[in-house]
């Protein structure tokens, strides 16, 4: 008896190890980036996010347990996403303020762009390339950080439009919706980064942002391997 006790306490052992090295994993699976030209390390620096459309998001009512949203789920992630990418070392992100003033120069207000408006505004800005991006998710928690009857889910997409050439050279997508170790023990790393909490949509923006941005950085001043499926 003694002998399997030790034994099942020692693959109980081996598993927690395995879960905690996934937690250390440099590609979340919940991330995909797509590669479609080579870049140069270092030929993109100057680059301007500019704020995400919420064309594709299917408006969904909100239910009982579920807090109303601070604002528009496209500014929640327009501002993850530069606030991800203001926190790495080595290229220089335009300050939102000076890209909102390129909008109302250009169209008279701030507002998600089409591909071509994008561009436009890239050019004023004299950048080296702009990212655009749209949400097509973005469900808070119903419930409590502690006791969630449903956990939040975001989704969203960028791509990186390089200047003057206008060419789309990089995307990359985040798709994610919380799940508890009960329900899915391998997700020890995601569980934890997010505090080991039900967290708020807006939260988990932002965690997506930090990864996205991460695997942004890497391709344009190294360490990326190429396209990741």
């Amino acid at each position: 008896m003694a002998v399997r006790r030790a034994s099942g306490l020692i693959r109980g052992m081996a598993l927690m190890a395995l879960a905690l090295a996934s937690a250390c994993n440099p590609a979340p699976k919940n991330v995909t980036v797509r590669r479609l030209q080579a870049l140069p390390p270092g030929s993109i620096r100057r680059i301007a996010v500019l704020p995400f459309t919420e064309a594709a998001l299917v408006p969904r009512p909100a239910v009982p347990g579920q807090e109303p949203l601070a604002e528009p789920p496209g500014e929640t992630v327009t501002r993850a996403m530069t606030e991800a990418m203001v926190r790495l070392p080595q290229w220089q992100i335009t300050d939102p303020l000076v890209v909102g003033e390129a909008f109302r120069r250009l169209y008279g207000e701030v507002r998600a762009p089409t591909p071509e408006e994008a561009r436009a505004v890239g050019k004023l800005l004299a950048v080296d390339a702009v990212v655009r991006g749209q949400v097509t998710a973005f469900e808070d928690r119903v419930g409590t950080e502690i006791a969630a009857e449903r956990p939040a889910r975001v989704d969203f997409a960028v791509e990186l439009i390089r200047m003057p050439s206008e060419d789309a050279v990089w995307q990359g997508e985040f798709d994610e919706q919380q799940q508890a170790l009960s329900d899915n023990f391998w997700n020890i790393g995601g569980f934890l980064h997010a505090g080991g909490k039900w967290v708020r949509a807006r939260e988990l923006a932002a965690l997506g942002a930090e990864q996205v941005a991460a695997r942004l950085h890497d391709a344009l001043f190294g360490g990326d391997p190429g396209p990741t499926h």
